[in-house]
């Protein structure tokens, strides 16, 4: 079983009709770096642009918020409220009593907070972040330990604001309640059973582990999902582990550029099957930072970056030794227009196998 190339078949890289549609067959997309996420769902579509992604956040459709991991994820509108309750209440008990201190927080506070947005957003109220850390400031709640940041993310998880359309490259706050007002009401075995039907027939061949680490939850509790779901799956045996995906799924191949935090690659607890053709490289930092990956037929052969400049941008590849560049020809075709700008592509040095140090020096 070629477990990598059944994963990228799976994740059907340029066949969704909308941003929407992406959004609801992978469950949730990873999205804390924006420039990054915009590309990971508009790569999913068929012809997308950068200006399409962000019509569907403007209207409303699809929401850009802190859901599982306490990470922000892309859903659809109409999923925040249950992911919500399954997810968000944990992320806050996590919240210890020295993170509080360290913000220089208290319930008091936060209570005082929680007031001031609700009488300044409703009615359909939209304010910038600035505008958001000026309110607080109004009312005595200083930003010099982060306190806005502490705040913007427990409110979130408690579900009284989400990010709001972004104006221009400013985040906005908007509530949920007037925002997104008409949410699905699941209880946790239906949302869990919701959750894996969606991950294994998106991300499969997967294992518990993968789901659960998906999640960020315990593999006991994600166990109630895959049983729930699990007539609906094929599960493989393979090197020891128990794989499941969707029947008739067949390998995808071909070479693409995938951005930072990509849902093929960091949606997996075991990665290993994406490094079997060129070799193990290191693909994120010691503290969690992904970079954007090379792929071919579900391997991951280098590494990554754009860089834009005013009426162009620089895509320079950092290819391992034995990939064809010229490969991914179509791929660097597709990112222009996503983007709209002409691209031009620089070939730089591999990354060094065992590094945790990424360089971008030039190929002589």
């Amino acid at each position: 079983m070629d477990i990598a190339a059944l994963r990228l078949g799976n994740q059907r890289i340029g066949q969704f009709g909308s941003v929407e549609d992406v959004v609801r067959r992978l469950g949730a997309v990873q999205g804390q770096d924006y420039g990054q996420s915009l590309w990971a769902l508009g790569l999913r579509t068929v012809s997308g642009g950068a200006a399409d992604v962000e019509e569907a956040l403007q209207s409303g459709r699809v929401v850009r918020t802190w859901l599982m991991r306490g990470t922000i994820h892309y859903v659809l509108a109409e999923d925040v409220g249950w992911m919500l309750s399954l997810f968000g209440a944990r992320d806050l008990a996590r919240l210890t009593p020295k993170a509080w201190r360290y913000h220089h927080m208290t319930p008091e506070l936060m209570s005082l907070a929680r007031k001031t947005f609700v009488s300044a957003l409703t009615g359909g109220g939209c304010l910038t972040r600035r505008e958001m850390i000026a309110l607080m400031a109004s009312v005595g709640i200083p930003d010099d330990r982060q306190q806005s940041y502490f705040t913007f993310i427990h409110l979130a998880q408690e579900g009284l604001v989400v990010p709001g359309p972004p104006r221009g490259k400013e985040q906005t706050f908007v509530l949920l309640s007037e925002w997104a007002p008409h949410q699905r009401s699941l209880s946790g075995d239906e949302a869990l059973a919701v959750l894996a039907s969606r991950f294994f027939a998106s991300h499969g061949p997967a294992t518990l582990a993968d789901f659960a680490n998906w999640c960020g939850i315990g593999v006991r509790e994600a166990s109630r999902g895959l049983e729930a779901v699990q007539g609906s799956l094929v599960c493989e045996a393979f090197d020891g582990k128990e794989y499941w995906l969707p029947p008739d799924l067949s390998p995808g191949s071909g070479a693409f550029l995938l951005p930072a935090y990509d849902e093929l690659v960091i949606g997996y607890k075991d990665r290993s099957a994406f490094f079997g053709r060129y070799g193990e490289i290191p693909i994120s930092t010691y503290n969690g930072m992904f970079y954007a990956t090379l792929i071919e037929d579900g391997q991951i052969a280098g590494l990554w970056r754009r860089v834009l400049k005013k009426t162009s941008v620089d895509v320079e590849l950092r290819p391992l030794p034995g990939f064809d560049v010229d490969r991914l020809a179509a791929h660097v075709s597709r990112f222009s227009s996503f983007l709209g700008l002409p691209v031009r592509t620089v070939v730089k040095d591999a990354p060094a196998p065992g590094s945790a140090k990424v360089s971008w020096r030039s190929r002589k």
